[in-house]
């Protein structure tokens, strides 16, 4: 059994973590917003959308499974890789943790940009501003879906500046390895490797090839932001710092079928 598999939710990454605070935390160590489970997540998971249709394909879709006694189901030392948010806090009061590695592994708790996608004239700080600047009409659900057709950068900016972990690279490093490297390990002999993770041909630990898992489990989608950064010249990059892209290796090609037609559902920067 894997020890623990975080979600690849390989979009764009944070380049200045001193500027942006991409924590699910409020600077006091504690967590700022609830987790709320993937029917928070119900446009990047519908049928049709890339994101979500290659991460229903994935391990980590169902990585609670590997836990086949009660005990373990209980041990911390299992659930902090193969459930989400143990020791959080959960919007559904019954639940101390979330079962198999959701979207909220990695994005972050959902709570927080529902508050964005929701009501963003309270979510940002100088809405007026942003408002009148871009001729917002639309009020709730509809104003930010409304912003991003308009400056798809801007509405990308408004959920950085509220510390929401869009890029879904929740670690300081700021790295998609860094992120995977927090529940799988590298060498046999890793000290922090789960005992039970064997493997059965060898008979030795599993070990983790990030290249390989990078290139099976990449669910990154082709979205407006993405096409813009790719235009970008070296000015627009630097009037954007913090906002493009700072892992390397999401800079590398796309799977073909993330590029294809698909209907519009994704419509989130998350």
């Amino acid at each position: 059994m894997y020890r623990g598999l975080i979600v690849f939710s390989l979009m764009l990454a944070l380049s200045a973590l001193v500027v942006l605070k991409p924590s699910p935390t409020n600077g006091e160590g504690k967590q700022q917003w609830k987790y709320v489970g993937n029917k928070g997540c119900k446009c990047h998971l519908s049928p049709g959308c890339f994101e979500g249709d290659e991460y229903k394909k994935i391990e980590h879709a169902e990585a609670f499974k590997a836990l086949k006694t009660p005990e373990e189901q209980k041990d911390p030392n299992c659930l902090k890789c193969h459930a989400t948010g143990h020791g959080g806090k959960m919007k559904d009061p019954k639940l101390t943790y979330l079962e198999n590695v959701t979207c909220e592994a990695c994005h972050g708790p959902g709570e927080g940009y529902a508050e964005v996608k929701n009501d963003l004239a309270k979510a940002v700080k100088d809405y007026a501003e942003l408002a009148k600047k871009y001729d917002l009409k639309e009020k709730g659900k509809k104003t930010f879906n409304e912003l991003l057709n308009k400056d798809p950068m801007m509405a990308r900016k408004a959920q950085y500046d509220k510390g929401l972990l869009v890029a879904g690279i929740n670690n300081p490093e700021g790295t998609i390895k860094a992120q995977c490297l927090q529940c799988h390990w590298e060498k046999e002999d890793a000290k922090d490797k789960c005992p039970k993770a064997i493997d059965e041909k060898t008979g030795k630990p599993k070990v983790f090839n990030f290249d390989e898992a990078f290139k099976k489990d990449d669910h990154r989608d082709e979205d407006d932001v993405d096409k813009l950064v790719a235009k970008m010249s070296p000015a627009d990059k630097a009037k954007w710092k913090g906002y493009v892209e700072r892992d390397p290796i999401l800079n590398s090609p796309l799977k073909p079928e993330a590029k294809a037609p698909k209907k519009k559902a994704s419509e989130s920067e998350d």
